[in-house]
């Protein structure tokens, strides 16, 4: 209860558990969550892809989680979260938890869509794919946003100070998203696209990365010579974000912890 109403102080309790017992309903939650949002996703394409996507989907999770455990727990020692490496990783599967819960409620209306999907062939396929699409990249998106939200607060309630709250939520979604992207390029396809078969993985899972496909996306879709231009534009966007959170860090006085109830582990 205290993780689907996302209560701070219940949850900063929570990782002062050092059970093995007390991740248990953490990964149940992501294994039905997201296995629940999986099959809705892959349902929309045919009822094997459902099954495939319900394996992956989960899996994705614990692989990310598995490659960045380590390299979240020095940025959080590094940038003053107070969680030490085992709170750390239980702080993460908090959040990806919470990020189960929300996709998978509005898991039977992502199946609705599915039932409702034009007959492979006819006119109204492809308008109902991009709606298909879209649709999901809004539960995502909702769900993300909802539980790094908490988790922002989890590791606030942990270090004291907004600033390393926020420092430290960035480095671990910087990362997150890094091996993410990749091992989610790997695995995939999750909503598999209309015009090829059903399969767990692509023949050539290792062949290129995510970012290379993406870049040859922008590429084939932009007038010569404005690929180039985009990409500076977005390293000069990232440029003005990275100066703006200085500032802000610099300007924001650290507030006092208002959950006086913290566990700290030595």
């Amino acid at each position: 209860m205290s993780l689907a109403r996302g209560e701070t102080v219940g949850l900063v309790n929570w990782l002062g558990e050092k059970s093995v017992r007390a991740m248990l309903p953490l990964v149940v939650g992501i294994i039905v969550g997201c296995g629940a949002y999986g099959f809705a996703i892959g349902l929309g394409r045919a009822p094997l892809m459902a099954c495939f996507v319900a394996v992956k989907m989960p899996l994705l999770i614990f692989l990310t989680l598995g490659v960045n455990g380590l390299i979240n727990g020095m940025f959080g020692s590094l940038l003053g979260s107070g969680m030490s490496f085992r709170q750390t990783m239980q702080a993460c599967l908090m959040s990806f938890a919470l990020f189960a819960l929300i996709v998978g409620s509005l898991a039977p209306i992502i199946i609705a869509m599915a039932l409702d999907r034009p007959a492979d062939g006819t006119r109204d396929l492809e308008g109902w794919y991009r709606v298909f699409l879209l649709s999901n990249t809004a539960v995502i998106a909702f769900a993300g946003i909802i539980a790094n939200h908490k988790l922002l607060r989890l590791i606030e309630a942990f270090s004291g100070s907004a600033a390393a709250a926020r420092r430290t939520l960035v480095a671990w979604l910087a990362g997150n998203l890094f091996v993410g992207a990749q091992l989610s390029y790997i695995l995939r396809p999750f909503f598999g696209n209309p015009s090829l078969e059903v399969e767990f993985l692509r023949p050539d899972p290792f062949h290129g990365n995510f970012y290379e496909a993406v870049w040859t996306m922008i590429q084939a879709s932009l007038p010569d010579g404005m690929a180039g231009v985009l990409l500076h534009l977005f390293a000069l966007m990232a440029l003005v974000a990275w100066l703006f959170i200085r500032a802000v860090n610099r300007t924001s006085a650290s507030r006092p912890n208002p959950y006086s109830t913290s566990r700290h582990e030595p």
